[in-house]
């Protein structure tokens, strides 16, 4: 279908309408989705702007606010306009709502307050929204948080830790790879920095991935239930239901795990905003082929780690997880 000859009013009703519908948001509510929405809240000339749609909190305050445009154009042409708009609905409410810029075909997500703008796959259902704010508005810093002994305490174990921390915080990064030598406790060193991230409240909904049973059964007995007892932990499984592949219906568990190949069948079943954090364990092997569009997928800080000594991954994997040449976030060597 050629979307080239659409204006942005057709943009809208035949692809931005029915994207915002898989996200789960009522169109026919105009308390949860509003289209037009003058900015200075009565007068629609246009001198005082108008929002393309508002999304709404159960409040009545404004959670996000979604500028398009017609498919043809740059969907980021809108960005100092939606800008203002932001700048306005904030003096009213209490916090900065999040931005979405779309043409129908690519999505763009913006944290304005603290990050660039970023594509996404799709946009973010309520519920993520919500989540998202509330844990932006109780974060504590990554490096305030003390490291639980009882879990690593080993020197470099922490400095991994930390450096990641830094890696994601200071630097702004979504992204960081940690390289660790087998037998030096890499799966005691992610479950403290998981820990760290759930007690910064910085992650509510973790998912682990790997791409072997054995790593991923390891996770959760000899990780999770170990060190992080009291957090809630399930395994995506999927079976099939009239030739239709399904996942495992998640109870709402805060850490998930699952194997590549498992999330491969059932990934679009989660939003793209479902994870505030991914941990791929010995994800030089999965990065370059297919699983790649998994991981993309999903908007949320990723973790890579792997054993495999720095010289033998490829670059590929250091591009991905934003790497500075071929220096991983953290490297600790066999010698």
């Amino acid at each position: 279908l050629d979307h080239s000859s659409l204006n942005e009013a057709e943009t809208r009703y035949n692809i931005i309408d029915p994207l915002i519908d898989k996200a789960g948001w009522n169109l026919a509510d105009r308390r949860e989705v509003a289209f037009e929405v003058p900015v200075d809240g009565y007068d629609a000339a246009p001198m005082n702007g108008v929002t393309d749609y508002c999304m709404y909190r159960e409040n009545g305050e404004v959670l996000a606010v979604i500028e398009a445009k017609r498919t043809r154009r740059d969907a980021r042409v809108g960005k100092e306009q939606l800008k203002q708009y932001l700048d306005k609905i904030t003096a009213k409410q209490s916090f900065r709502p999040y931005g979405f810029m779309t043409n129908g075909e690519d999505i763009w997500f913006w944290d304005s307050a603290d990050y660039p703008e970023r594509l996404v796959a799709g946009f973010f259902t309520k519920a993520d929204l919500e989540r998202l704010l509330h844990l932006k508005q109780n974060r504590i810093p990554l490096s305030e948080i003390k490291i639980k002994d009882s879990i690593v305490n080993r020197s470099y174990q922490v400095e991994a830790v930390r450096r990641i921390g830094e890696q994601i915080e200071k630097r702004k990064k979504r992204k960081a790879l940690m390289v660790m030598a087998t037998g030096t406790g890499k799966t005691r060193t992610t479950m403290a920095l998981i820990d760290v991230f759930l007690r910064a409240k910085q992650a509510q909904k973790i998912l682990f991935l790997a791409d072997r049973d054995s790593l991923v059964d390891q996770a959760l007995t000899k990780g999770f239930k170990e060190h992080i007892p009291n957090e809630s932990r399930e395994r995506i499984r999927t079976s099939l239901l009239n030739d239709k592949v399904e996942r495992t219906k998640i109870t709402g568990a805060r850490i998930l795990v699952s194997t590549l190949q498992t999330l491969e069948l059932c990934y679009e079943q989660f939003s793209p905003g479902y994870f505030d954090l991914i941990v791929s364990d010995e994800c030089h092997r999965s990065i370059y082929n297919k699983f790649s569009d998994i991981l993309a997928y999903f908007d949320a800080v990723q973790i890579g780690l792997t054993a495999t000594p720095a010289h033998f991954i490829d670059r590929n994997t250091f591009r991905f997880f934003e790497c500075d040449g071929a220096a991983p976030a953290f490297l600790y060597t066999y010698d």
